[in-house]
């Protein structure tokens, strides 16, 4: 079973990922054209709503209705280049998913490995619904609403030309589309990458549990384990596959956390001023749908961060539950001392997060919302 094909899939789509070059050259060489066509595009779009903010921060509302999108950006231009700088450590933790240890030796541990892999598809399939329409709305917008100036764009970027001819009107508002479009595709991609990741470190732990209720399964007494030979090979791998999960977490967290605490941070801010623009306008219009939806994204993405990191230290948790409801008695003093020590370890939990501050956990998601708030509050009185 490979790891996150929808994921991977969409990267391969955006011309992020490859795993194994062709060595085909024209092919290599349209690849490489066609994933640093799409950098430009998103990077420059990036740029261009930077310099807007920058040129607007005398103007409270229009500097909310930038402000939103352009941190989004700003976050998703973060996690592409730390994506595209470290595609090799990606490729070593799928590898380590792939080892021995962590695959399914029967039909029960293949079904538990399948549980976790339709939640982490399930998972991308809905923020990918949502994300869409939020773009299909975004794009819509200008067309199907009101506006103030004849040359509607989706959003407001610095131009250093002019959009008065049909040409360059129509060629600014393609990219925007395409902007957005590949935007949408990047930022769910790799948002969902991290929660897939996080699923299937539940699903291994899982399995560690299953394995570890099955040793002493067989026996009734010490003396009928102890005539086993292969009974040290089998705690040894538990070890072993336990120490692989603890390894595994600590990839993703030298990966991703990062880039997660600043999108933490930077929807703090999103919330507010997305709620601020909604305030602005009239409601069942394209735009305060438009932005209904975008805040529903941003809920969305965050929430799962927060939730999924949660249900990884619940779950690192139940693994001295496992333990210790097992037949464990009926160990050696030798296999009892592996056993202490993986519940041990177990009790402190696994935990996502940035030396210690912006954990992935239900708190942390708590925290934003009230923070969001706040700010909400503040900005609407500096507006009056």
């Amino acid at each position: 079973m490979d790891i996150l094909p929808v994921n991977f899939f969409i990267l391969r789509f955006c011309g992020v990922w490859e795993e194994h070059e062709s060595s085909n050259l024209i092919i290599r060489f349209g690849i490489f054209c066609y994933r640093y066509a799409i950098v430009i595009l998103i990077y420059e779009f990036t740029i261009s709503e930077v310099i807007e903010l920058i040129r607007t921060h005398d103007h409270i509302e229009d500097l909310t209705e930038g402000l939103f999108l352009a941190l989004t950006y700003v976050a998703l231009c973060m996690k592409y280049g730390n994506f595209l700088a470290r595609r090799d450590e990606v490729c070593t933790l799928l590898n380590c998913f792939r080892c021995e240890t962590c695959r399914p030796r029967d039909s029960e541990e293949k079904l538990i490995l399948i549980k976790y892999d339709r939640k982490a598809k399930w998972c991308v399939r809905i923020f990918m619904s949502i994300s869409q329409a939020t773009c299909i709305a975004l794009v819509l917008a200008p067309i199907m609403g009101p506006q103030d100036t004849d040359r509607p764009l989706p959003f407001k970027t610095y131009l250093p030309y002019s959009i008065a001819g049909l040409y360059p009107y129509l060629a600014t508002y393609l990219q925007h589309t395409g902007a957005i479009f590949y935007g949408v595709l990047l930022n769910v991609s790799f948002d969902s990458l991290v929660y897939g990741f996080t699923l299937h470190v539940c699903g291994q732990i899982e399995l560690l549990c299953y394995r570890l209720s099955k040793i002493f399964k067989n026996y009734s007494d010490v003396a009928q384990y102890q005539l086993d030979l292969n009974k040290d090979v089998m705690i040894s791998e538990c070890v072993k596959h336990h120490l692989r999960v603890h390894e595994i977490v600590r990839r993703i967290q030298s990966l991703f956390v990062w880039t997660v605490t600043l999108l933490f941070i930077f929807s703090m801010v999103t919330l507010c001023t997305s709620i601020f623009q909604m305030s602005k306008k009239k409601i069942l219009s394209v735009e305060f749908l438009s932005l209904i939806l975008y805040l529903g994204s941003m809920l969305f993405q965050v929430f799962f961060y927060c939730w999924y990191g949660n249900e990884l230290q619940l779950k690192s948790k139940s693994i001295g539950d496992a333990i210790y409801l097992s037949n464990w008695t009926a160990a050696t003093i030798k296999d009892r001392k592996s056993l202490l020590f993986m519940m041990f370890i177990s009790q402190k939990g696994l935990k996502l997060s940035y030396y210690g501050i912006f954990s992935l956990a239900l708190d942390t998601f708590t925290w934003i919302l009230k923070t969001s708030y706040s700010a909400f509050n503040v900005l609407q009185q500096t507006s009056i």
